[in-house]
């Protein structure tokens, strides 16, 4: 069985997660474990289905060395519920290293977390695990641990990373491919959930749902947890997370559409802070995640999703927060009307203005940036990779290009100031500090675009001849709408040229950005060995209904030591 928990490790458990757990019965026994309790356990009478008790099926995430999160949600009749949960070597089940009890309740929508940290999980191994309630098994589930910190032989990990699958927009055959691949664990980069319902402007209507308070914009906590659920019971989703764990961050549409703070600039009121309290709450209680959420503190305090995760000397994983603590951004109209005060016209094909460059102005908030500088220009691991939810990279028309792009003479524009055009100050300072640092390896994977990028990341993207300080590889959506789906809808309300037109615009305007196409659905795939990393994109051919084919789009590495991205695609 491994190594077993003492009574001190039992009480821990007991005391700080709500959950209980044992290596054996006879463990169990020692600590008065009844034995209505150990009936829990007993599957063989099982009649019930299991989507009928685990409507949203299993799933885990943040894996640690020697640990897990498992989550699930149950259908329950009482107000608190016991739920069984059993960790094995198999999928039969027949090797058991881990068993317990966790309870649950309506106060969290009935969902169950199980935060555990055992020797007996050892170093990048993978396990199964199930949850029983009420004669009911789950579906069973997989995860891998994390290798050693210590570990120096390590040579080789392999993830997916993912983002924007609006459940409204298309179908998730993406998720139908990457379950199939061979990879460790699953990075998502935000927009689990899209706050809107039935937006003809930006939604293609391929699915359709109607929120629990009957409005169009979530606007309750019902409504949020509402969408994840809906959104977990999508089958192909299910199935890619009972084969993966998962390390989650979030974005914008968790709450609301380019966020900051408390704020959701595209509805009114515009300062909204029970409802960012609600969507925090909601994203907290369905994310198999270890992050504690405390609803006695507010906004910043109640939970913080910034962390990092260290595989063996080969990769250390910093993740950041981009909406909690990050100041409004520019051209913000503090006038108080009956419209939303930051239009999306003040975001979207903008010029520059001063307000854009102001040195104190924060997307991380100055401690987290302070950490994040500290992780990064500290780390002792070949590869730093950053995850990071909007790109870093300048994106602009130039004026020439500008003119013609509009009709009219019009300066440079930038494409969109939600992204880290919005914060170029502070972005200048975290290039120049992992550039004084003399930081090698330092790589960005990158969601909200929707938009498959690969480029490089300068202090000066104006000035051709400043050498960068590392590179940037942008994955598209699931299913959230491309910019030439966009194109199409006319989601800016103005008149735009083709998406080839755009894509060719954008390349003359950004001599930074090597590879860029925004006209199809996928993942990304990162190798990394030693001596290379390597990014595969790839896409699917349709979303708009069940069933598709997968390609690859694009493959680029990043050789050890130098900042350059090698086109290895194969033509």
């Amino acid at each position: 069985m491994g190594n077993r928990f003492s009574r001190r490790d039992f009480l821990k458990y007991s005391l700080s997660t709500n959950v209980v757990i044992w290596t054996s019965e006879a463990i169990a026994s020692k600590l008065n474990i009844s034995s209505k309790e150990m009936q829990i356990f007993d599957i063989a009478a099982a009649s019930a289905t299991s989507v009928n008790i685990f409507p949203q099926s299993v799933s885990s995430g943040d894996p640690q060395t020697y640990g897990i999160t498992l989550w699930t949600r149950i259908i329950a009749q009482s107000k608190i519920a016991k739920v069984a949960f059993e960790v094995a070597s198999d999928s039969a089940f027949r090797q058991v290293v881990l068993q317990g009890l966790a309870n649950t309740n309506s106060d969290c929508d009935y969902t169950v977390k199980v935060p555990l940290k055992s020797t007996v999980l050892k170093p990048y191994t993978t396990f199964y695990y199930r949850f029983i309630f009420n004669q009911t098994v789950s579906h069973v589930g997989r995860f891998k641990t994390l290798p050693s910190p210590e570990d120096q032989t390590l040579d080789r990990i392999k993830f997916a990373y993912i983002n924007c699958h609006d459940y409204i927009n298309g179908y998730y055959n993406a998720y139908d491919f990457l379950a199939k691949e061979n990879i460790d664990f699953v990075i998502f980069l935000g927009d689990y959930i899209y706050e809107t319902v039935n937006d003809p402007s930006s939604q293609r209507l391929i699915r359709s749902l109607d929120l629990p308070s009957g409005e169009l914009v979530a606007s309750t906590l019902e409504d949020y947890r509402f969408l994840y659920q809906t959104y977990n019971s999508d089958p192909k989703l299910q199935r890619l997370q009972e084969k993966f764990a998962f390390i989650t961050i979030w974005d914008d549409h968790e709450f609301a559409n380019d966020c900051f703070q408390a704020n959701a600039p595209d509805q009114f009121p515009f300062y909204k802070p029970e409802l960012r309290q609600a969507a925090t709450q909601a994203w907290a209680e369905y994310t198999p995640t270890s992050i504690p959420f405390s609803d006695n503190t507010k906004n910043f305090n109640s939970l913080q999703i910034y962390r990092t995760f260290k595989f063996g000397n080969l990769l250390e994983l910093v993740l950041t927060d981009e909406r909690l603590y990050r100041d409004e951004p520019p051209s913000c109209d503090h006038s108080v009307t009956q419209q939303p005060r930051y239009e999306m016209r003040q975001r979207y094909l903008v010029s520059d203005n001063p307000q854009r460059n102001e040195t104190q102005r924060t997307m991380l908030g100055h401690r987290q940036r302070d950490w994040f500088i500290q992780q990064i220009c500290n780390s002792s691991c070949v590869w730093k990779i950053w995850g990071n939810e909007v790109m870093t990279m300048q994106l602009k028309i130039q004026s020439v290009f500008a003119t013609l792009f509009l009709g009219q003479k019009t300066p440079d524009l930038f494409i969109n100031l939600d992204q880290w055009d919005g914060y170029p100050a502070e972005r200048a300072l975290l290039f120049k500090a992992i550039r004084e640092a003399k930081v090698k390896n330092f790589v960005t994977i990158t969601g909200d675009l929707h938009t498959f990028v690969a480029g490089y990341q300068k202090l000066n993207f104006d000035d051709q001849s400043d050498q960068p300080v590392g590179v940037e590889f942008v994955v598209g959506s699931i299913t959230a709408s491309t910019l030439a789906e966009r194109i199409t809808l006319n989601s800016f309300n103005i008149p735009l040229p083709s998406i080839e037109i755009v894509t060719t615009l954008i390349a003359a305007s950004n001599p930074h950005i090597y590879y860029f196409n925004s006209d199809t659905h996928g993942y990304n795939i990162v190798e990394v060995t030693p001596e290379a990393l390597i990014c595969t994109f790839k896409v699917v051919t349709n979303i708009t209904k069940p069933g598709s084919r997968v390609t690859t789009l694009k493959v680029f590495r990043v050789p050890r030591d130098q900042v350059l991205i090698e086109d290895l695609t194969i033509a």
